[in-house]
């Protein structure tokens, strides 16, 4: 269980480390200019060290559509979707706090968002166990380096009605009552016990949702199975 809460602290308190560590890329931002503008635009998640326990009673997401290819967390690898979508692996930190991500970016108008798939240590840098979806409002840009993804190509389909711009009310429609909220952010907060290959595994998915004037700015996505 501890092990557990420390995972998901690890991805909760950035949601998603590489999005925490863009500022240490090995593909460098150029100038101050640029990182503070992208600091401005990443999403800030309003959670404590110390994360209560599980609530929900089931996975709620565990995978994704980008561009019509599906990624399966823990299942997919970023090379794969590299591959089929384009874009540059990059990578950070090293041991617990390592991670290798994917950055996408689409839409138009008042509808552009922008996704970093992220695998960590328990993913080896290799199967991607996360992802966070966020709004780019007003005048943002998305990281440098990003992979533009075509209008036509299909967008990030989700495999609920979990949507950017939605308000609170409809969140909670959808996924019910949050484990808990933080100033802006809920978390919602499922671990349960399976038998994987015969051996016992503790499963545990969160989603963070945050928001901005009313509305879904930014969808944080965790799952990891550890014996």
């Amino acid at each position: 269980m501890l092990e557990s809460v420390q995972m998901v602290r690890r991805i909760c308190t950035g949601i998603i480390t590489a999005v925490a560590c863009v500022f240490c890329t090995q593909s460098p931002i150029d100038s101050p200019a640029e990182r503070v503008l992208l600091a401005q635009q990443l999403p800030n998640f309003h959670l404590p060290e110390a994360l209560p326990n599980p609530t929900v009673p089931k996975m709620m997401i565990s995978a994704l559509r980008v561009a019509g290819m599906p990624i399966i967390l823990e299942q997919t690898e970023l090379k794969d979707v590299k591959e089929r979508l384009g874009g540059t692996i990059r990578r950070s930190g090293d041991a617990s706090t390592a991670d290798a991500w994917l950055c996408y970016f689409g839409g138009k108008a008042n509808r552009r968002w922008e996704l970093w798939i992220s695998s960590g240590e328990i993913g080896g840098l290799r199967w991607i166990d996360g992802f966070t979806l966020q709004r780019l409002a007003g005048k943002a840009k998305p990281e440098k380096g990003c992979q533009m993804i075509p209008e036509s190509g299909g967008g990030v389909e989700l495999p609920i009605a979990l949507r950017l711009g939605q308000s609170e009310a409809l969140v909670r429609k959808v996924l019910g009552k949050p484990t808990a909220r933080y100033q802006t952010t809920l978390l919602y907060y499922h671990e349960h016990e399976e038998s994987i290959h015969t051996q016992p595994y503790s499963v545990l998915n969160t989603v963070t949702v945050d928001f901005q004037e009313g509305a879904v700015f930014a969808i944080g996505v965790f799952k990891s199975s550890q014996s």
